[in-house]
């Protein structure tokens, strides 16, 4: 924000939430928000950051007696506490049931739209596919891709191809530019490259075929891709 980092008053607009936090494990979830609020000149109120959040039934229990899911509500609620600009997040739902994770994406959602600017860490390739407008890729310590996450799925030129059809796969397998093929039961999954090729095949070996559709490869084979040619 064109400011040093290394100036108090400078961080007071910043939040975070690392991997490896020690919060007071005597102090109830509302007490660790108000104690932390009190650090900024304009926080959210208290009651306000625990609706958001969704850690009603979590505001009177203390730290200590907590899971490690119900403690990563109560360190997110901490990180936005103060009306962060920046907010840092590092691997931010590792332990969250399926429930919590949704809700604490919709939340940063909320906050992109409110104009704070988040650096998200994660392991999870579908969350960085689900939230980020840039993606970047580090392997042992380097920057080996930044971009849109479509522009970083485009360094891989496989589609992924998916039908109802009676043609087998053996058949399927010989053709130019398949690179692998499933079925379950009528279902076929394809992986190939030129998938256009491919469809254009398939629609001539079966007339019947039907449910067809087309996808680009995700951020994980993506990720996998790079990561081995960065090997």
């Amino acid at each position: 924000m064109g400011r040093s980092p290394l100036e108090v008053e400078n961080r007071l607009e910043i939040g975070g939430m690392m991997q490896e936090v020690s919060l007071a494990p005597e102090l109830r979830a509302r007490e660790q928000l108000k104690l932390t609020a009190s650090y900024y000149p304009n926080p959210l109120p208290v009651d306000d950051v625990i609706a958001l959040t969704g850690i009603e039934a979590l505001a009177g229990q203390r730290y200590a007696t907590m899971s490690t899911g119900q403690k990563r509500q109560v360190q997110f609620a901490t990180a936005i506490c103060g009306r962060p600009k920046l907010l840092f997040l590092d691997e931010p739902t590792v332990g969250l049931d399926i429930k919590s994770r949704e809700t604490m994406w919709r939340l940063i959602r909320r906050l992109l739209e409110q104009g704070c600017s988040i650096v998200l860490t994660t392991h999870y390739l579908e969350e960085a596919e689900a939230l980020a407008d840039r993606v970047a890729v580090l392997a042992k310590g380097r920057l080996i891709a930044l971009g849109s996450v479509d522009e970083v799925r485009s360094v891989v030129a496989r589609r992924q191809i998916k039908c109802v059809s009676t043609v087998t796969v053996e058949e399927i397998t010989g053709w130019p530019g398949v690179v692998s093929a499933i079925r379950e039961d009528m279902a076929l999954t394809i992986s190939a490259v030129g998938a256009e090729a491919v469809v254009r095949r398939l629609l001539d070996a079966d007339t019947g075929l039907s449910n067809l559709e087309v996808k680009a490869a995700s951020l994980a084979e993506a990720f996998t891709t790079l990561t081995e040619e960065a090997a």
